[in-house]
């Protein structure tokens, strides 16, 4: 009778075809990391056009686009109608146009008292639309901040990965509230599109916002600590200014990726590698390069400047 040995593998063989597993890994991944964030970038840009669409709407429905609001101590009231009393910003402004109108009439009929409760609750809703998958964080987060006047305290609010177009503040660069803006929206003014005067496709609506990667999750970063449903504030707006007699001042306006340790709310940007997304007030959405010049970016945030950008 005829045996036959099974011959085993020994160890160097194993290893060996251990190392090329993780070299084949190790080449897929990056490849498979780009699909990846090919993919998130549409969903981003999806999501900018759909808000376009919405801010849009509203011009088409009220002769103006959405307002950002009083300040940062009001968050969006359903009796308070879509004018220059509306205390919310321009994300509660554009909810009945982009199938929210549900909740941007949450308590809508109540007393004072129960709409502070009920803002309470717009506060803390997650909208989809409002985040940008490549950031891949907490769409809510715990709520530090406790000086709000028509909102009961909450204890979680829901944040937005996009702000509107606020422009440069002709006023100066020490307050935020200006309400001579050069942008579209901003504080509780809404533009007419007859008064962006350097065109539509030539001027920023909305677009993408930085935030420092240290406080993602954490309500400490002052320009991502109370959510989308506040009025004027960081986490609803950001600047374009740009002065070339002051080059240091305008960086802090610059676009940027995300970085861990920077304190910086005043600036579009986003998690993307190389450009980050801005929608137009045409409504097209475009990547732009976080090495776009600051003369140009702020062209871009300036609704009436008399310049034809070049990017």
């Amino acid at each position: 009778m005829t045996t036959h040995s099974r011959r085993a593998f020994t160890l160097i063989e194993l290893l060996v075809v251990i190392a090329i597993i993780a070299v084949l890994i190790g080449l897929l991944l990056p490849a498979v990391q780009k699909v990846r964030e090919s993919a998130n970038r549409i969903r981003c840009m999806n999501n900018l056009k759909q808000m376009a669409l919405g801010c849009m709407l509203h011009e088409s429905n009220v002769n103006r686009l959405p307002s950002n609001g009083s300040n940062y101590r009001f968050v969006g009231d359903p009796e308070m109608g879509d004018g220059a009393n509306q205390p919310g910003g321009w994300h509660y402004n554009i909810l009945p146009y982009i199938d929210q109108g549900n909740l941007h009439g949450l308590g809508l009929g109540r007393s004072a008292a129960e709409r502070r409760e009920t803002n309470k609750q717009i506060m803390g809703t997650v909208v989809p639309l409002f985040h940008c998958p490549s950031r891949g964080v907490a769409q809510q987060i715990t709520s530090v901040f406790t000086s709000f006047s028509n909102i009961n305290r909450p204890s979680v609010f829901a944040r937005s990965d996009y702000a509107c177009n606020g422009g440069n503040r002709t006023t100066g660069w020490s307050t935020y509230v200006s309400k001579n803006q050069t942008g579209v929206i901003f504080s509780q003014a809404g533009t007419r599109v007859q008064e962006i005067l350097d065109g539509l496709s030539n001027t920023y609506l909305i677009g993408e916002r930085f935030i420092n990667a240290d406080n993602y999750n954490d309500g400490s970063d002052p320009g991502n600590d109370q959510g989308w449903s506040v009025g004027h504030d960081y986490d609803t707006y950001r600047a374009t200014d740009y002065k070339a007699s002051d080059l240091a001042t305008s960086s802090t306006y610059a676009p940027r990726q995300d970085r861990a340790g920077l304190n910086i709310r005043e600036s579009f940007g986003s998690a993307h590698p190389a450009t980050f997304h801005m929608a137009f007030c045409d409504g097209t959405v475009r990547p732009i390069s976080y090495s776009i010049s600051g003369e140009n970016h702020s062209r871009f945030g300036n609704r009436a400047d008399g310049m034809v950008n070049a990017e």
